[in-house]
């Protein structure tokens, strides 16, 4: 008998594209699924409004469920809004702005099926669509030594690629709803710390990147310093080395946030926070250059 599969998707702002989100969900191949829609608008502003519109398609769905918070808070609560009126055996989750591929959710029960026991969470590749008319895959071939490499943004897995094991939150608990960004890369690092994750290299889902996803200068270094004050008993584990190495990754996304605001003495000072501000300024000239060229 196949297992129950939850796909909670938040939603916030999103009433143009939930549609397109829960129709990918409702047409995978793999068919025990349940689909919760979290909005997270807050109840009869006018996007709740919108997206309860939305939703009216799916009234007569037994497997849809769509619950809406009384005021916005933040994603991390919405997923376990989610989470909690969810009876998967498996949980997904999806971004309300992306969709998931047809046989996403049938490989990912087919590889935990062939794995041991002590492999909870399995991601996989995406292909994101950019705001700059241009595409790119990101691959994901390799999970080894994953806390450690995902930790310094070697490996890159989002919410919306992954699934987990619903014992998993036994011990690794809820998402951490004090986030407004970065809740999922602070959720998987909680999961890597105690279990073992695997990886499909096969593209499971399309990514749109939109600008109400990009927080500015200031804004971006008060979400990454509060995600770095909270992995600290995570980083501790490390070498001292490997930490300063990580930190040095960090504060160079910090110093390329304030650089395309071109806010340059605060991209300075971030550059001389790492413990090599040669290579920090080396990269924000390279970022730069980038970003003017796609301009």
């Amino acid at each position: 008998m196949q297992q129950l599969v939850s796909v909670i998707i938040p939603t916030y702002k999103g009433a143009d594209k939930i549609n397109s989100a829960v129709d990918s969900v409702l047409n995978q191949t793999y068919k025990n699924i349940e689909v919760i829609v979290v909005d997270d608008n807050g109840e009869n502003e006018p996007e709740q409004l919108l997206t309860a519109e939305k939703m009216k398609k799916y009234e007569t769905f037994e497997n849809v469920k769509y619950l809406v918070h009384k005021k916005n808070i933040n994603g991390s609560a919405a997923r376990n809004t989610g989470i909690r009126a969810s009876k998967g055996f498996y949980l997904g989750f999806l971004d309300d702005d992306d969709v998931f591929l047809p046989d996403k959710t049938q490989k990912q029960v087919d590889c935990f099926e062939k794995l041991p026991d002590d492999y909870a969470m399995i991601y996989g590749s995406f292909v994101e669509h950019m705001t700059e008319n241009t595409d790119r895959i990101v691959k994901a071939d390799n999970a080894d030594n994953f806390l450690y490499r995902f930790l310094c943004n070697e490996i890159i897995a989002c919410s919306s690629t992954i699934m987990i094991k619903r014992s998993v939150l036994d011990y690794v608990k809820e998402w951490d709803e004090s986030f407004k960004r970065h809740q999922d890369l602070e959720f998987f690092a909680r999961v890597a710390c105690r279990c073992r994750v695997a990886c499909i290299s096969d593209v499971c889902i399309e990514k749109f990147k939109l600008d109400r996803n990009m927080p500015k200068g200031e804004l971006y270094e008060q979400y990454r310093l509060h995600y770095l004050n909270k992995m600290k008993p995570i980083i501790e584990q490390f070498t001292e080395k490997e930490q300063k190495r990580l930190y040095n990754i960090h504060y160079t996304e910090i110093g390329k946030a304030y650089l395309k605001q071109k806010q340059l003495k605060k991209a300075m000072h971030w550059a001389f926070k790492t413990s090599n501000p040669a290579k920090a300024l080396f990269l924000f000239v390279k970022d730069g250059m980038t970003f003017i060229l796609r301009k």
